[in-house]
């Protein structure tokens, strides 16, 4: 019996690169969403709110409409490069979460409702803003780790 060494290896090779884009993305958007659930990235815990901050729900930390958390999703998957990205056009915020942000803002003019409930105009107007970095997606020890768990056992599930 005669086995084509080179010609085996080939087609492995070709079964690994084909199959190995899709577990880098599936375990990538996992872990990037399960950051919002541990309220931490890479074993390091989100700022908590700044005393007094009276936030809008009584959801988590970055978790209102669950928009930013479901706007982490591959954008780009081949043999060569996985992006995995967060945040559109109805989640423009997603960088300032993700890297912290320090500025000035501008608040466009908007209705409101005093206490007596009685409607009001604000114009537009500016104001400075301060946001804490709550890091959810990026290069982190732990998502490595579980990549490498994942694509070891799916080459050793290859030789069975």
């Amino acid at each position: 019996m005669k086995i084509n060494i080179e010609k085996e290896l080939f087609t492995l090779k070709n079964e690994i690169l084909d199959a190995v884009p899709d577990i880098i993305a599936e375990t990538a958007v996992e872990y990037f969403q399960d950051t919002f659930r541990k309220k931490a990235f890479d074993g390091a815990p989100w700022p908590n709110f700044s005393p007094g901050y009276k936030h809008r729900t009584n959801g988590s930390l970055l978790i209102d409409s669950a928009a930013l958390l479901n706007s982490v999703r591959p954008s780009l998957i081949s043999r060569d490069l996985v992006i995995i990205s967060a945040g559109n056009e109805k989640v423009p915020y997603a960088r300032a979460h993700n890297e912290g942000f320090v500025g000035s803002v501008v608040v466009p003019a908007h209705k409101r409702t005093s206490k007596k409930g009685k409607a009001y105009s604000v114009k537009q107007h500016s104001m400075s803003m301060r946001l804490p970095q709550r890091q959810f997606l990026g290069d982190a020890k732990e998502l490595q780790q579980q990549l490498h768990y994942r694509i070891e056992g799916f080459i050793n599930s290859l030789n069975k």
